[in-house]
């Protein structure tokens, strides 16, 4: 199926809207590993930048040699 020039124009235009009203929700995220849950959030914490606001932490345990270690991502707007 051939586009012509004026619908792919008009199909870039609409998905570069749609990008500029969706695309501020989700400003960084930073992720961290580390052997101790609470110190690999603080560490992903203090990677955000001043000023921004935290909108989520989450971590997932990984098992490495029978050791669990954490990867903990910290999100930010």
């Amino acid at each position: 199926m051939l586009l012509s020039l004026e619908m792919k124009g008009s199909f870039l235009v609409k998905a570069l809207l749609l990008l500029g009203f969706c695309g501020g929700a989700y400003a960084g995220s930073v992720t961290v590993e580390g052997m101790d849950r609470e110190i690999t959030i603080n560490q992903a914490r203090s990677k955000v930048p001043q000023g921004k606001k935290v909108t989520d932490t989450s971590c997932t345990t990984i098992e490495v040699r029978l050791d669990p270690r954490y990867r903990c991502t910290v999100i930010w707007e």
